[in-house]
């Protein structure tokens, strides 16, 4: 019988890398090594572990000749891949350009699609499976596109990226309060986000077709994250109860909007307050001014048409629906209401999750 015998320091190190592993067969054989230092019999070991006394016998000899790395899992090399390495960046250079680069009448590129290109360029026959793994060795996964606004003027989006970088500067500094402020509207209908299920059991939302909506207004401190908001409940038939147009009940209620973050940033303690907005027809008009006349330290920086990927709030958005919204169906606007307000208010005490979204870099021409 093969006796093995651990000093103290190698008895903690087995027994921490027992505890860390994951993988059960290298658990086994750690624990074959631990059972033999006690001095078990090889034959209850096997019977404990339900494995013949040979196999304890052979990982003890691998523990004595290599130590751990003898007991560890070895992957067995198998057949070489059918596509080369070196056509990485051939495939790479596919999936950027897209599939109409490459002539062909293709909205998207698949895995299929994929094997069937290198048979067609580089005469490599393969399955999709294979070219699944060949992508995800380089690098290449499923993204969901964004839009890049084309009708944006990039000589003013770089100059108001400049401007941008100014005012986070002084707001580090404690000169002026940066705010991101934006509008988002949730529908009554229940917005689909892909969601964990069970094989044969595809997840069903029911839905009203209820054609009501609420409006979130919104301010993100850029420099401390924290959030202010209100909403505006916007039923179907709203213009004909209250006898006005979405512009004006959206100029309304932005107006009471900065009023409430006039109280939350007094003049007395905050002499200047800058928002970042965009060119929203109701970000401007009779309403719009009286605010600003109540609260002058609240300024305005107009954001380039067209140009989300400037305002850090749009990320902001995501992240609330994904929360509050998605697959969820509601029986009132009350309802929403309520859910969207308690995720809100998650966001506000959980800001660390609110300033990694504002930090986290965006790609200079998507949204």
């Amino acid at each position: 019988m093969i006796r093995i015998r651990l000093p103290e320091g190698e008895a903690q190190r087995l027994e921490s890398a027992y505890r860390q592993e994951t993988d059960p067969k290298y658990k086994d054989r750690i624990q074959i090594v631990r059972l033999a230092s006690r001095d078990r019999p090889h034959q209850e070991i096997a019977q404990d572990l339900a494995v013949t006394p040979r196999t304890v016998q052979r990982w003890l000899n691998a523990y004595l000749q290599r130590g751990l790395d003898g007991l560890r899992p070895r992957k067995p090399k198998g057949a070489p891949g059918k596509i080369p390495a070196t056509l990485a960046d051939d495939v790479k250079r596919w999936v950027i350009d897209g599939p109409a680069k490459q002539g062909l009448d293709r909205a998207n590129w698949t895995h299929e699609e994929l094997a069937d290109q290198l048979y067609k360029a580089k005469g490599i026959k393969t399955s999709r499976s294979a070219v699944q793994r060949f992508c995800r060795k380089i690098g290449i996964r499923v993204y969901r596109p964004t839009y890049r606004y084309l009708r944006g003027k990039p000589e003013k989006q770089a100059a108001a990226r400049q401007e941008i970088d100014e005012l986070k500067n002084k707001a580090q500094a404690g000169e002026v309060v940066l705010l991101s402020q934006d509008e988002a509207r949730f529908p009554m209908v229940p917005t689909l986000q892909a969601t964990l299920g069970v094989k044969g059991h595809r997840p069903e939302v029911g839905t009203w077709d209820c054609k009501d909506l609420l409006y979130v207004f919104a301010v993100v401190n850029l420099v401390s994250a924290a959030i202010h908001s209100n909403t505006l409940a916007s039923p179907k038939d709203a213009k004909k109860k209250t006898g006005k147009s979405k512009t004006r009940r959206m100029q309304e209620a932005f107006a009471d909007h900065l009023r409430h973050v006039g109280r939350r940033y007094p003049r007395d303690k905050h002499p200047e307050v800058v928002l970042l907005i965009d060119n929203a027809p109701w970000h401007k008009g009779r309403p719009i001014d009286e605010a600003l006349r109540d609260n002058p330290h609240l300024k305005f920086k107009r954001l380039p048409s067209y140009s989300p990927q400037l305002n850090p709030i749009e990320r902001f958005w995501k992240k609330l629906r994904r929360r509050a919204t998605h697959n969820r169906l509601f029986d009132s606007l009350a309802d929403l209401k309520g859910s969207v307000r308690a995720s809100l208010c998650y966001f506000q005490t959980v800001r660390r999750k609110v300033k990694s979204m504002l930090e986290k870099p965006q790609p200079r021409s998507a949204k």
